[in-house]
């Protein structure tokens, strides 16, 4: 691996009794209380300051309405209210009861929005318009299901500089609510593709000048045995599987990471992290493309 462009030939690489209190009379029945619903998985919904600040300011044309705590003074609210005044955006002053219903009970730090579905970029789009001589990264995700290790490696990614995500249409999960709230508005920002097919996405990977390096604890191979290229596919893989088996036979190079105890592999959020910051470490933070 290193510098060079992708070789033609080998690869190297239990009921209780009643209490009753002092007057004699049975303390009344413990109701529990209602649970609340978890937040939809529609993907018409986010929250948070950071996400929806991240919306009104890099993508507003997906806004349709905000809804902001009514009674909160603050710079923030400030922000909001004239950013959605700015891009003619709905603002509903919402009270609190209203607010966690609409989210779930999520933890909405007194703002929510819905949001019109973010359409996936095009890979082919975003790898054509990097610079071929320049270091540049990609995240594969292979059957993701988790939208809390999505919206993670989306955030991660970002921050490390990746040119794209990659995700697949089945089975795996979607930029929703979660996904945004996770990624900390990164969602907004960084393209995410989805792919019909791995195997044949890491085929074109391949062809467009990238080495292909999937993560897998079974393999003997660590992450530090040799150096990451620089135009690198990192595939990861999912929860329980991790990666499948043809697209590890797909891969130019399978490594792990050295673990100690006895829990065997680490969360495919962080596993990505680590796989993304080593290559961070010998190339620095990449470039991506134009927006």
């Amino acid at each position: 691996m290193g510098r060079s462009a992708r070789p033609g030939g080998k690869k190297d690489f239990a009921p209780r009794q009643a209490w009753e209190n002092p007057g004699g009379r049975p303390f009344p029945e413990r109701r529990p209380r209602p649970k609340r619903a978890a937040p939809s998985g529609s993907e018409d919904l986010c929250w948070g300051r950071n996400p929806v600040l991240t919306l009104l300011q890099n993508r507003p044309e997906l806004c349709r309405k905000v809804f902001l705590l009514a009674g909160a003074q603050d710079e923030f609210r400030d922000t909001v209210t004239r950013l959605c005044a700015d891009r003619r955006i709905p603002l509903d002053l919402t009270e609190r009861d209203d607010l966690e219903r609409l989210t779930g009970g999520a933890v909405h730090q007194g703002v929510a929005a819905r949001v019109a579905p973010i359409p996936p970029a095009d890979l082919d789009d975003v790898v054509d318009a990097l610079d071929p001589q320049a270091p540049a990264l990609v995240v594969l995700l292979d059957h993701c299901q988790d939208p809390h290790n999505l919206g993670a490696v989306i955030r991660t990614a970002e921050v490390a500089g990746a040119a794209c995500v990659v995700c697949q249409n089945d089975r795996s999960a979607t930029v929703n609510g979660t996904v945004v709230k996770t990624s900390a508005g990164a969602a907004f920002r960084l393209p995410v593709a989805r792919v019909v097919n791995v195997g044949r996405t890491v085929e074109r990977l391949k062809h467009k000048g990238f080495w292909v390096v999937g993560l897998d604890h079974r393999t003997d191979e660590t992450v530090w045995s040799s150096a990451l290229p620089e135009r690198l596919a990192l595939v990861v893989g999912s929860e329980g599987d991790g990666i499948s088996a043809l697209t590890a036979k797909n891969c130019d190079k399978l490594v792990s990471f050295p673990m100690a105890g006895r829990t065997g592999s680490l969360n495919a959020g962080v596993a990505a992290a680590l796989g993304m910051f080593e290559w961070v470490r010998l190339y620095g933070c990449g470039a991506r493309a134009p927006e």
